[in-house]
């Protein structure tokens, strides 16, 4: 049953999610340079992370679920750079420093109680 809470089971699965979604951008990037059987397998991954997302929205408020799962803006271009030997420049460190802090933010939040009614 959802309660909208971020236990360490969902986060756990949030992170799986983006690190399902990294190896998806990663096989579409090399498939769209030459592989298009690459490209198939990126789309067949990408619908087994929908269904994991669709878990996860179950599971949790879609407020918290979404700012988390942004780790793979972090996780994107690390394997970017592993991988695909792209370059981060020092100011796109920054602003993926500024969404892991906005992620922190975000998990340590607490849902908020609800107002009490007015009668006046």
């Amino acid at each position: 049953m959802k309660n909208g809470h971020l236990t360490l089971k969902i986060f756990s699965l949030i992170v799986f999610s983006d690190v399902v979604d990294t190896i998806a951008q990663l096989i579409m990037k090399k498939g769209l340079v030459g592989s298009p059987l690459l490209v198939g397998m990126g789309v067949l991954i990408y619908v087994l992370n929908f269904f994991i997302w669709i878990v996860i929205l179950y599971k949790v408020d879609l407020s918290i679920a979404l700012p988390v799962g942004s780790i793979s803006y972090v996780l994107v271009p690390i394997a970017a750079i592993l991988f695909l030997h792209e370059r981060v420049d020092p100011l796109r460190w920054a602003g993926i420093c500024c969404i892991v802090l906005g992620i922190f933010f975000v998990a340590q939040s607490k849902k908020p109680a609800g107002r009490p009614v007015s009668h006046g």
